[in-house]
């Protein structure tokens, strides 16, 4: 492959969490470098996600960015074109298309210890960068289940997160597998306008009311007019978010919260066999919650039909249930997740030449959920990191990339060109992760989880809330690091 081009940083991903270290260098004055994504345009899970009823979880007033607050949202909880539209303002906004090279993949990276850099392969050629950041998303990489027969079906077949442009299922008979919370988005979408859903449900999961609401022009004038008052409703509503967040990953007031999804189960649906088959097994919170206020109506509307089983077997025109049950299926949509935080890991290679994730075997794991033992100047953000995830999407990429302007603010002081962080460390901030996240519902709740690691650990969630996160990230703990690389005397 050709080379590209050398910078000092090389962000990879345009989502939320990958502009955000981009801001912060720019203001921080710092303009080499550069952002390569996969996808054609800026906003990685909102660019890649557009299936019909796509909407955030987390209130619009919250899911936005410290340094981009709008009142201009058109509902409590933003829909997809809404969010994809905020985040590419604040790239333009912020002269970021200068920096961004779209349609590119990285593929490979290795740490050249000669020129004290990073080697990244890409599908569009070679480029070097003094810092590697991967802010590759939680969500980005698709599980498509090898049911067999899936290549000999006849119909359209695809995953939620490849939806075709203008699908709506009008007149079909769509089977949707998978009962997520993009599942959950596309069957009340599906169901105005198919003639006939079946929902394939493996496992039931607790879903509370939404209590979503479109916002009129004079609440956007009430917002612009009142900035404190705004702001004082923010902080109220964070402090409820931080605090559900604690509860589940601690495992700590979870027994209120079954019952208030139990409550709002038996008020939506009064069918009891239906009622039955829609009430989990597992303790709240050891999946996913899910939030909705029209789910629970379109299951029980006259086109829509809940197969309790997973697909087993795919043919020409139909699909095949575990009971041997076979149902007509013009389309089939693959609500079926993903990977959470990819595979992105068993792409780069540490200083022993092996890869990140053949060491970890398994277990991922991050000091801090940023930095890597063995891979010099390497930092993730959010979704790649091992213990990443927070409630709030896009907070990881503002902490980080104040943590990143902190350790190069040390390194410049110090005369230091590349460090690398301690294997201890790294192991003993993930053992602290492990003793609070082990007793949460994600661990032990009784199901599986796409946050469960090969151990059986939560690999997915920061230990802790947003200001947790904010206070561990606020300064570089140089302690915790080893120096690889020095230059030939500290900067004056």
């Amino acid at each position: 492959m050709d080379f590209v081009a050398h910078t000092k940083a090389l962000i990879v991903g345009s989502g939320g969490n990958g502009i955000s270290p981009a801001v912060y260098f720019k203001r921080a004055g710092i303009d080499d470098f550069l952002i390569i994504s996969k996808h054609s345009d800026f906003g990685g899970t909102w660019f890649q996600n557009t299936y019909p009823g796509c909407e955030v979880d987390v209130p619009s007033e919250l899911y936005q960015l410290s340094y981009a607050v709008t009142g201009d949202w058109s509902a409590v909880y933003a829909r997809q074109p809404e969010l994809l539209t905020y985040l590419q303002k604040v790239a333009a906004d912020n002269d970021l298309y200068r920096h961004a090279h779209f349609g590119t993949e990285m593929t490979g990276a290795d740490w050249l210890g000669g020129e004290n850099c990073w080697e990244v392969r890409t599908t569009q050629g070679t480029y070097h960068a003094d810092f590697l950041l991967l802010a590759t998303g939680y969500l980005e990489e698709a599980v498509l289940p090898r049911i067999p027969g899936r290549d000999a079906f006849e119909g359209r077949l695809f995953h939620s997160s490849q939806w075709p442009d203008g699908y709506t299922g009008e007149g079909e008979h769509v089977a949707v597998i998978g009962t997520g919370s993009s599942g959950m988005q596309i069957v009340s979408e599906l169901q105005k306008h198919a003639c006939a859903v079946t929902v394939f449900q493996r496992t039931p999961t607790w879903v509370l009311p939404k209590r979503n609401e479109k916002l009129a022009l004079e609440d956007h004038e009430r917002v612009h007019e009142a900035a404190a008052a705004a702001a004082a409703h923010r902080g109220e509503t964070f402090s409820r978010r931080e605090k559900a967040w604690s509860d589940v990953i601690t495992g700590q007031g979870l027994a209120k919260n079954e019952e208030l999804a139990r409550e709002f189960l038996e008020a939506q649906v009064g069918d009891p066999e239906l009622r039955a088959l829609l009430t989990p097994r597992h303790r709240f919170g050891c999946k996913r919650t899910l939030y909705s206020d029209d789910y629970f109506t379109a299951l029980q509307q006259p086109n829509v039909r809940i197969v309790p089983e997973a697909a087993v077997g795919i043919g020409a025109s139909t699909i095949t249930a575990a009971s041997g049950a076979e149902i007509e299926a013009d389309t089939i949509v693959f609500a079926t997740g993903f990977h959470f935080g990819g595979h992105v890991l068993a792409r780069v290679k540490r200083r022993d030449g092996r890869t990140v994730a053949e060491v970890q075997a398994g277990h991922p794991q991050a000091y801090k959920s940023v930095s890597v033992a063995g891979c010099p100047n390497l930092f993730l953000i959010g979704g790649p990191a091992p213990n990443g995830q927070i409630w709030h999407g896009m907070f990881a990429g503002e902490a980080t990339a104040r943590y990143l302007l902190a350790a190069f603010d040390f390194m410049a002081e110090n005369g230091v060109l590349a460090l690398e962080v301690d294997e201890a460390a790294e192991a003993g901030w993930k053992r602290r992760a492990d003793a609070i996240l082990d007793n949460g519902p994600v661990v032990a709740g009784g199901c599986t989880n796409y946050s469960q690691d090969e151990l059986g650990h939560n690999k997915a969630a920061w230990p802790g809330s947003v200001r947790d996160m904010a206070e561990a990230l606020s300064t570089f703990d140089a302690s915790a690091y080893r120096v690889v690389a020095r230059s030939a005397a500290p900067a004056t």
